[in-house]
């Protein structure tokens, strides 16, 4: 503070005085005064629109306040004013890569490399956005060079244990052991904190995909990798007015220390261990038989190269992945020679192709047993991943897909949305989604049903009729996090199990 006096006493004798401005701006941001360090950087710049210090204090600034878009406006006009500071342009593609500008990001952190190919910052956050962008293979070399330049650099370790996770678990977990040996809490604080929310998470890839659920500006996270966890846990984490449990891949799930259970004890937590046990896929039938209206293909697990009965057509998958990575269907028993050499699943194929030709694949979000729409992807491949189904070539599929969202209850009908009504009970989770069709008969099929279900809003044009619905999911996941607040610490009450109010609400858009 006697900086930022300092500077105030300077500006009363001469606002004109630009620079001086730049450097209060700083001492502030410095402070934590994010809306303060904006005000006067404002100022400053409104007085001399060249000053490169007030244009990176007020980017910086915004990007603390998660105004990713302005801080992107501000560091692009950085840059061009000092195109050699590869700092800027590492602070440029980090916030490119807030706003899911990949692409973007990836050519200014090429530049900052090339500006300061000794930039350990530069070249981690350069091999961050390429694991983004689904290229890991390109992303190891930044990540092993930042590691030369600082072997104990807990970011580039995460990175390389992701991508080495599938071609050298060995390497893999060297990796993780020195990124979360090193460190077992990461907090990011919130320029405006109304909650102050604990995370429970894994280190291999288990976690729910929570970085568009949580709201950011307000909402303070601390993220504790538990399989980590020794001894007495970090006082901070008892700062935590909610606990959830982020570890949503029931198959990679790891047991909890006797740390982190003690520390649990008598604590509300969201989405609880035993719950997400039971969403394994080979248990998916057995958790939802008896709902009437649908249908759950039989699920086998099998080790190793020991083949399964052959009743086919079937698909077989990876124990732990998701989106159809390494998933294949076998259609006779001589194709089965192909069959993973590690744990995998085995699913009875049932074919939902509607009576047009075209395959639908709904997902629905469960908030507190609640349905709320998120996608319906059409596509003439059974396998149907939204990004790939040409989705955004055809106005009609988006048309049938924004009546979906707008109005479930109309799209699919009411028993449908009862049947959703059920699954969502039976599942007792806080938060999970479900893939699911539709046969020729009626009935809905389930894909599968859990916790690992990605939500994240849409900023390409043509898809953004979608927002509203994602909002609607978004603010429903903040409504139950305040409640959970205001839930007395203790043994979770009977009847729900995450200890919520388990009063009845309407459907999701009001609708059922």
């Amino acid at each position: 503070m006697i900086a930022v006096d300092f500077y105030r006493s300077l500006l009363r004798r001469d606002p004109s005085l630009a620079p001086v401005g730049a450097d209060l701006a700083g001492a502030l941001l410095a402070d934590g005064d994010f809306d303060g360090a904006v005000a006067e950087a404002s100022a400053a710049l409104a007085v001399d629109p060249s000053l490169v210090q007030a244009r990176v204090v007020r980017a910086t600034a915004f990007k603390a306040l998660c105004r990713y878009d302005e801080a992107a406006v501000d560091f692009e006009r950085a840059a061009a004013q000092a195109p050699e500071r590869p700092m800027v342009l590492v602070n440029l593609g980090n916030t490119y890569a807030e706003i899911a500008r990949l692409g973007d990001a990836e050519r200014v952190l090429r530049r900052a490399v090339a500006l300061a190919p000794r930039s350990k910052e530069a070249l981690v956050s350069l091999g961050s956005v390429l694991i983004k962008l689904d290229r890991p293979a390109e992303a190891e070399a930044p990540c092993r060079a930042a590691l030369a330049l600082d072997p104990g650099l807990v970011a580039a370790h995460q990175n390389l244990s992701g991508i080495l996770a599938r071609s050298d678990p060995d390497a893999a977990r060297l990796h993780r052991d020195a990124a979360y040996r090193r460190r077992q809490v990461f907090i990011e604080r919130a320029p405006r904190p109304e909650r102050t929310v604990l995370v429970l998470a894994a280190a291999e890839a288990a976690n729910v995909p929570l970085q568009d659920l949580i709201p950011r500006a307000t909402t303070t996270v601390i993220r504790w990798y538990v399989e980590y966890a020794t001894g007495d846990p970090d006082p901070v984490l008892a700062q935590a007015d909610v606990v959830f449990n982020a570890i949503g891949d029931a198959d990679l799930a790891p047991e909890l220390p006797e740390a982190v259970e003690r520390f649990l004890d008598g604590r509300l937590v969201l989405n609880p261990t035993a719950r997400v046990a039971s969403t394994r896929r080979c248990d998916l039938p057995g958790l939802l038989a008896g709902i009437p209206g649908i249908v759950v293909s039989p699920v086998t697990r099998h080790e190793g190269l020991d083949p399964p009965e052959f009743r086919g057509p079937v698909l077989v998958r990876p124990i732990g992945s998701h989106g159809g990575e390494g998933l294949r269907r076998y259609d006779d028993a001589e194709a089965l020679a192909g069959l993973p050499d590690s744990a995998y699943y085995v699913t009875q194929f049932v074919d939902y192709v509607s009576a047009d030709g075209w395959y639908r694949k709904y997902r629905v979000i469960f908030v507190e047993g609640r349905p709320y729409p998120y996608h319906l992807a059409i596509s003439r491949h059974w396998l149907v991943h939204y990004w790939t189904s040409g989705m955004e070539q055809d106005a009609d599929r988006r048309d049938e897909e924004r009546r979906f969202l707008a109005n479930p209850a109309e799209a699919i009908g009411p028993g449908a949305m009862a049947a959703l009504d059920a699954i969502g009970e039976r599942l007792g989770l806080d938060y999970a989604g479900i893939d699911f069709g539709f046969l020729p008969d009626g009935r809905l099929v389930v894909f599968e049903a859990n916790a690992t279900m990605l939500v994240h809003p849409e900023r390409d044009p043509c898809f953004a009729y979608r927002n509203p619905a994602v909002e609607a999911i978004r603010s429903a996941f903040e409504a139950m996090l305040d409640r959970s607040r205001y839930v007395l610490r203790g043994k979770q009450p009977s009847g729900r199990p995450s200890g919520l109010p388990s009063d009845k609400k309407p459907h999701a858009n009001g609708h059922g």
